[in-house]
């Protein structure tokens, strides 16, 4: 159920990034987006604080206009218009709800510890040696980027390279298979080069070995 829940996770996110719902994705990221700007020059007490208060006025203009009207209209006792929410809590937060996405979050929990001890306990050495470059690459960018322009800079890219990418996807692949032909080429010409240098550091090894013992013996003789 776990991994049903993880792949679903994923999809979601995969669907989101393709932009298969504009309106979605763009909410999301505008959202996102607009989370750390405010974070940015408030901090979350007074973003919480002035949520509560906009809410506390919206409803108390809302539930005043309501009762009054109530009142002239029907001159009968005026009624709470959330007098059904506030009498039963269980349609605010339902303990099955509650129970769901805190599996929600429990399984993704699991998945990223998963996915980080794979990498940490090398269970794929090239995977962790990948993953050491991009977290030293984080690690010295980060020395003069801010952690939070990163992740920002992160969550726009993520936006955009997937559609960029979907976009112009012949042009990319036909570019990705040069650049690793090239890549393998120079990879092929080092190795050879390092090769050769062995193999001429070798014989020259060998070639002093010999003289030395030819020399040793010489003098022994003598």
């Amino acid at each position: 159920q776990r991994n049903e829940t993880s792949k679903h996770m994923v999809n979601e996110v995969c669907r989101v990034c393709r932009w298969e719902n504009p309106l979605r994705s763009g909410t999301i990221l505008v959202g996102l987006v607009g989370f750390f700007i405010v974070t940015q020059h408030y901090s979350f007490l007074q973003i919480l604080s002035g949520i509560l208060m906009l809410a506390v006025s919206i409803n108390l203009a809302y539930v005043t206009i309501i009762q009054f009207s109530q009142k002239v209209i029907t001159d009968r006792p005026t009624v709470n218009p959330y007098s059904r929410l506030l009498n039963n809590s269980s349609d605010l937060l339902s303990k099955d709800a509650a129970a769901h996405y805190s599996s929600i979050m429990v399984d993704v929990a699991e998945v990223l510890i998963k996915a980080m001890s794979r990498i940490v306990l090398i269970e794929d050495r090239k995977r962790s040696v990948k993953w050491l470059c991009i977290f030293f690459i984080i690690w010295k960018i980060s020395a003069y980027v801010s952690s939070r322009l990163l992740i920002l800079g992160f969550i726009i890219s993520a936006f955009i390279f997937p559609r960029l990418y979907l976009s112009n996807k012949d042009i990319v692949d036909a570019r990705l298979q040069q650049g690793h032909a090239i890549i393998n080429a120079q990879t092929h010409r080092i190795q050879k080069m390092a090769c050769e240098q062995f193999n001429s550091v070798k014989n020259k090894a060998q070639t002093y070995m010999a003289k030395s013992k030819s020399t040793a013996a010489a003098a022994a003789a003598t």
